[in-house]
């Protein structure tokens, strides 16, 4: 917290209004609101360990009041604000299960999500109390210095994005924290004059931890953008690099395809991404073909390939676990058999650069990188034993930016591993990530979630990978509007296909044909529509696949979809 004690007032935040002004706020500026909301928690008798729920879509109010949290010993709980799902009633639903686990003392929001946190509050049984952080404005500033932390204090609770639908608490603490600032800072090389910009949500590890974080830790500026505002206008994003100076980012590989297809030659007109040498592509599976099409759009305009950095990261791992090194550029590799078994080696037929090679069809898979300063990454099989170098397996992680454990409904639950002695009392955590993959030259390769897959004759289908053969299967649906779930019902294997809006008639056969060509096997293809936003989705986007399974073994066809390809095989009894 030493910018609070002695804030630039140079360097600070740039955030872009709704009037689509961008308004710069120095770390000076910061400091003065941040003091203010410190005595507005401590007037609420807010102390060290407290927990502080936060829930707030304003940049500058999240970061007041997360800043003031931190600042008082408090360790702050960043929720997804209402405008990041759809429906206010699952919404509700959502955030009680939450408030649940985390058990807040105090709820910092805004009048514009009031009612919505009451409700959640009461539908969880929480008694928290509940600030506005618009009073802050109206208070004196608090003079005292922050909390003087120790290694092993919490530094906050970030819940995972994971598709199960079950709230799992990440317990991050202030040494993790800082670990892994120190590890992103070195992997990226950053510079004093180097500038972030963002449009993740600030709730989510990757905008909270990678963007926001760190840059206060760094004190360089930070240009911020909400992610609805990123959907409507994404060239104002690329208006941070090629006119005012941005030099790094980090975007899931759907917000660079969105820039593709969103974009036009014409609105960059004066812009120079020149200055632009850190462009992370994490949180999910790298499109390479998207990604070139994002390079051959700014490429012409001084944008180098070698910028864009494939990376690994959770919320487990405070954020980053692997990475590309900066200017190195990321290999890509295609697996010659997607019929992998734990243990079993992988074979790769053709080799590529991410961006500047515009592949197509399934099997490419883009480097994440290698484990970044103090991160260990192994690949174990099935019993927990590491496995050799170019071998797929699940993906395990140990070393200072491991945090210690979950906060579930249930209480705290340490980190675990299958073979391991981690679970021994005192011993270091170790987490088997529930991610497939394989290292290959020491390098990362991601295949997709295990919990999304299905084990077909010994071998893993993966949903990511039908979804994304469903995306260039046309029509109008992209690969948003799509999501794949596989699972056994009794004894038998399935794969269900949820789409939204209206495909054309002869999709549906497509798409079975697609599914069981990458499956190896005649598996049952279900295919069900449903109206545009029908997907549920966690906070950061990705389809909650665990959710939509469990309503299909809930009785057959869930509610407010329709099914238009295929029969339900079996009778209800057979469900379960």
């Amino acid at each position: 917290m030493n910018w609070l004690l002695m804030p630039n007032t140079e360097t600070g935040l740039c955030i872009l209004g709704r009037d689509g002004d961008w308004r710069r706020h120095s770390y000076a500026d910061i400091a003065a609101a941040v003091r203010r909301a410190i005595w507005l928690l401590r007037d609420r008798d807010v102390c060290a360990e407290d927990r502080v729920a936060i829930v707030l879509a304003d940049p500058l109010h999240f970061v007041t009041a997360f800043m003031a949290a931190l600042a008082v010993g408090a360790v702050p709980v960043p929720l997804a604000p209402p405008t990041a799902l759809r429906e206010a009633d699952r919404y509700v639903a959502h955030v009680a299960e939450t408030l649940r686990v985390a058990r807040p003392d105090l709820v910092c929001t805004g009048a514009g999500h009031r009612a919505e946190v009451l409700a959640a509050l009461a539908a969880a049984g929480c008694p928290a109390g509940v600030v506005d952080i618009a009073d802050a404005a109206h208070v004196p500033a608090d003079s005292g210095d922050p909390y003087r932390r120790k290694p092993s204090d919490s530094a906050l609770l970030q819940f995972t994005s994971g598709s199960s639908g079950t709230p799992k608490g990440v317990r991050v603490s202030w040494a993790n924290l800082t670990a892994n600032i120190a590890a992103i800072r070195s992997w990226m090389r950053w510079e004093d004059d180097d500038v972030f910009a963002s449009w993740l949500p600030l709730h989510h590890d990757m905008g909270l931890v990678g963007a926001l974080i760190t840059s206060f830790a760094a004190g360089t500026d930070l240009w911020l953008m909400t992610p609805r505002q990123f959907v409507r206008t994404p060239a104002r994003w690329l208006e941070c690099f090629g006119v005012h100076g941005a030099t790094i980012t980090t975007s899931p590989s759907f917000g660079y395809a969105h820039v593709a297809a969103r974009v036009r030659a014409g609105e960059l007109d004066g812009m120079d991404f020149s200055r632009w040498r850190v462009a992370i592509l994490g949180a999910e599976r790298i499109d390479p073909a998207a990604v070139a099409d994002f390079q051959a759009l700014v490429g012409r305009r001084g944008f180098d390939t070698s910028s864009l950095m494939g990376a690994y990261g959770l919320a487990e791992g405070t954020l980053l676990a692997t990475g590309v090194p900066a200017r190195a550029g990321s290999r890509l590799v295609k697996v010659v058999d997607w019929a992998l078994t734990a243990g079993s080696p992988v074979a790769i037929s053709q080799e590529g650069r991410l961006g500047r090679d515009a592949v197509q069809g399934a099997g490419w898979l883009a480097s994440c990188g290698r484990a970044a300063d103090g991160v260990a990454v192994t690949v174990v099989d099935d019993a927990g034993d590491e496995v050799p170098d170019g071998t797929f397996g699940e993906i395990r992680l140990s070393g200072d930016s491991l945090a210690a454990g979950y906060l579930t409904r249930d209480g705290s639950v340490p980190f675990s591993a299958r073979g391991s002695a981690a679970d021994a009392p005192g011993a270091d955590p170790v987490l088997d990530t529930g991610d497939a993959g394989f290292l290959l030259d020491g390098e990362l390769y991601v295949v997709g979630r295990i919990g999304d897959a299905l084990r077909v004759h010994g071998h893993g289908v993966y949903a990511e990978d039908v979804e994304a053969e469903l995306s260039r299967l046309g029509g109008e649906q992209g690969p948003a509007a799509y999501a794949a779930v596989f699972g056994t019902i009794g004894t038998r294997d399935l794969a269900a296909v949820f789409v939204e809006g209206d495909p054309p008639r002869t999709w549906s056969a497509k798409a079975e044909q697609r599914i069981r060509t990458a499956a190896s096997t005649d598996l049952p293809v279900l295919i069900f529509q449903g109206s545009k936003g029908s997907i549920a989705r966690t906070s950061s986007g990705k389809p909650r696949r665990r959710h939509l399974w469990l309503r299909l073994l809930d009785g057959g066809v869930p509610d407010g979809w329709r099914l238009v390809h295929g029969e339900w095989p079996w009778p209800a009894g057979e469900q379960s």
